[in-house]
């Protein structure tokens, strides 16, 4: 008897992070078992649509995101062929400029028919996190789908997190 839904579109969100490798991971892995399309995004931080607000981006010439771009491509292409390699049979890699929170909640996740999100837990203390936001946290609320929290590894062993590069309390 299952008692697991069937996913068919299965999102993981990229940032080159530990935590986000950590749930590509275990996306790959659902998205074999599913049978699924595995569907990985990088979101560059930045507005998406040009706008008139002199608050933002919104008058930054959009060639400054090129660079981010193009490495955030390279990732999702061999991260692809791990995918594929892995057994999962269709990967899609898609890189934009948004707001992750956004993209990962409603954005991409509406337009591709997302049905499970798989996110990395956040390594921020609780400074960071009142600084920056959880992106885990957000799309948690916000999400009219399944969400998985990754915190282990492969072989479901505690992250080691470097947070280094937070303020400590």
């Amino acid at each position: 008897m299952d008692i697991m839904a069937e996913y068919k579109n299965i999102l993981v969100g990229i940032d080159g992070s530990k935590q986000s490798l950590a749930a590509f991971d275990k996306a790959v892995l659902l998205a074999k078992q599913n049978q699924a399309t595995l569907h990985l995004l990088s979101v560059v931080n930045g507005e998406r649509y040009p706008t008139a607000d002199t608050i933002g981006y919104g008058f930054i010439d959009r060639d400054v995101y090129q660079e981010s771009i193009q490495k955030m491509e390279a990732t999702l292409a061999d991260y692809k062929q791990r995918a594929l390699d892995a057994g999962v049979p269709d990967v899609l890699t898609k890189v934009v400029i948004g707001n992750v929170k956004l993209e990962l909640s409603s954005g991409y996740a509406e337009d591709h028919d997302i049905d499970l999100l798989v996110v990395g837990a956040t390594g921020l203390n609780v400074i960071g996190k009142m600084l920056v936001g959880s992106t885990a946290n957000y799309v948690i609320g916000h999400t009219a789908y399944d969400v998985v929290v990754v915190k282990t590894d492969i072989n479901n062993d505690p992250l080691k997190i470097d947070r280094t590069a937070y303020p400590k309390l």
